[in-house]
């Protein structure tokens, strides 16, 4: 199907909620969201959804670029004389919303403000996830571009594990794989990639560092590829580097490793085995979390279980305690339970899931055992 009929038919599905909410427009001013209800791949625009008819208002830098990515939809363009929310008010004022919804989660306080200063005839709805809400279930083209995406990184990973040698610092692999990505079509990475060795893979955020790999008994890779219609993937596997670590105590050390990752490789198939259309994602949540409590490392399991992937690399659903979104078919997320010990290091291991009509998906192909992931 044509991508303008999707972007279309999203703004039709939006503009039923109009009358739910009471108001005549709804302001989008989240660049995913935008993006998401346009096909407009750029920046630093808003889109006015109304009754009768949208409008995008954007800058005189994607003039021709609106044309080829938005044709049909009507755009104000800013000239550099203009400021963005006197052209904003201008679209209001064109399909005479009296009436406005607007993403309280995006829109700055200042911007509001300022807003309500430009049109003191407007009252105003705060918003939330509005859009988000209609973003969790990925229709079919969104889900192949997610897996256009996966591809992408898997083929680049497998690529770069060929390779690695113990001369290389976190830094050296992080910049190849980006740049493997790159060549293999992504538009970049989806996200910084991290890349852990040793004791720094108990940081579940760590910043790539110039500390050599070959001095650690394990590699901690987490990374993803944006494809080039925007859509994201993010992976995490942990790679056995005993085969040429110089570090002391080395059969405890894999002891030890095979132990920890046995317990998060179980967590995570827990988990996946309790994904189907109606269950909550705290119940998601709860089959990893607590397998990992009761191999006694519950304290050291401290994010939530995963989280949605597209247009965003983090988006809604969140799989975390407390969480009462209910799955439905079409929903694409990552399960990525984790175990981080300050000390030794960490192990988390990340795929990206599909929910199907009956169950779940794995769409990451890359092997979750640890004994396909050693470097030689």
């Amino acid at each position: 199907m044509n991508p303008h009929i999707h972007a279309n038919a999203r703004r039709d599905r939006l503009r039923a909620r109009l009358a739910q909410d009471g108001i005549d427009a709804y302001l989008i001013s989240g660049v995913a969201n935008v993006t998401y209800l346009t096909g407009f791949k750029g920046e630093a625009s808003h889109l006015v959804v109304s009754k009768n008819k949208d409008i995008l208002v954007s800058d005189a830098r994607f003039t021709e670029q609106i044309k080829n990515e938005c044709p049909g939809l009507e755009a104000i363009i800013r000239p550099p004389t203009k400021k963005t929310l006197d052209m904003v008010a201008e679209a209001i004022r064109s399909i005479k919303g009296l009436s406005i919804g607007f993403e309280c989660q995006v829109l700055t306080v200042s911007d509001f403000e300022s807003l309500k200063e430009i049109l003191p005839e407007c009252s105003w709805l705060a918003t939330r996830e509005r859009v988000e809400t209609q973003r969790m279930v990925k229709e079919p083209i969104e889900i192949e571009a997610i897996c256009e995406a996966i591809k992408m990184a898997q083929d680049a990973f497998t690529s770069l594990s060929k390779s690695l040698s113990t001369s290389q610092t976190e830094k050296n692999v992080a910049d190849e794989l980006e740049r493997l990505m790159r060549s293999m079509g992504a538009q970049c990475a989806a996200f910084p990639i991290i890349v852990a060795a040793g004791l720094n893979a108990a940081l579940p955020h760590a910043i790539p560092s110039q500390h050599c790999i070959g001095n650690e008994s394990l590699l901690l890779v987490d990374w993803g590829a944006s494809s080039p219609s925007g859509y994201k993937s993010d992976l995490t596997r942990v790679l056995d580097t005993h085969n040429f670590s110089k570090t002391i105590g080395q059969a405890e050390s894999k002891d030890k490793l095979r132990k920890i990752y046995s317990v998060v490789q179980k967590a995570q198939k827990a988990a996946f085995d309790s994904i189907k259309p109606g269950v909550k994602v705290l119940d998601v949540d709860r089959a990893a979390r607590q397998l990992i409590a009761e191999a006694g490392f519950g304290e050291y399991f401290g994010h939530g279980l995963g989280h949605g992937i597209g247009l965003q690399i983090h988006e809604a659903p969140w799989l975390r305690p407390g969480s009462e979104t209910v799955l439905e078919p079409g929903m694409v997320f990552t399960l990525e339970p984790g175990i981080y010990l300050p000390g030794w290091g960490g192990v988390r291991i990340e795929d990206n899931i599909l929910v199907t009509s009956s169950g779940a998906e794995y769409l990451t192909g890359i092997s979750r055992e640890l004994d396909d992931n050693i470097i030689a």
